[in-house]
């Protein structure tokens, strides 16, 4: 695991979650526009989990995939128009099979939402939830042979920071998708 993690705030995770997420997309699949699916990730910074976890779970391929077709009751966060669009963009490299290690996409992109969902209703305590969330994750980037990200780029956000939460920032300024 990359160095102290543990003294990063739960939103420092977050962002580190997402980083290593975006490296993942962007060196297995470069050739392809990530930029819907990190605009959605990075809201997860800068707002209350829960929210952003209802926002973000619509684009997770496991779910968009298990649908027939959109319909606006079953989507309150995105258009038909970016429905196709993340159709499109997952089409050939995941079939949305939820928590299978051997669909990668699909189990990268739903490792920020895991991150948000551990913690629901509960309190932090340490948050070695999230650290077994990023042992996972990165051992996915390190079987593919792609670097982590810096940790040292959460330092500003510590973990003393309410009460292990750490302040919402803005964390597409992390992005290596959204530069």
């Amino acid at each position: 695991m990359n160095k102290d993690l543990k003294m990063i705030s739960m939103n420092g995770r977050m962002a580190y979650v997402i980083m290593c997420v975006e490296r993942f997309l962007v060196a297995l699949y470069p050739e392809r526009d990530w930029s819907p699916v990190a605009r959605k990730m990075w809201k997860a910074t800068a707002d209350n989990w829960a929210d952003w976890a209802n926002e973000y779970c619509e684009i997770i391929p496991d779910f968009i995939l298990s649908t027939d077709g959109y319909d606006a009751e079953e989507y309150e966060y995105i258009s038909e128009e970016e429905y196709h669009a993340f159709l499109n963009l997952y089409n050939g490299i995941t079939a949305g099979r939820e928590d299978d290690i051997s669909d990668i996409v699909n189990y990268m992109l739903n490792k920020p939402y895991e991150m948000s969902m551990v913690y629901e209703g509960t309190v932090i305590g340490d948050g070695k939830e999230s650290i077994i969330i990023i042992e996972n994750t990165e051992s996915i980037l390190l079987k593919n042979d792609i670097a982590l990200p810096d940790s040292d780029l959460l330092t500003f956000s510590p973990f003393s920071q309410k009460n292990g939460w750490g302040n919402d920032f803005n964390g597409e300024e992390l992005s290596v998708i959204l530069k």
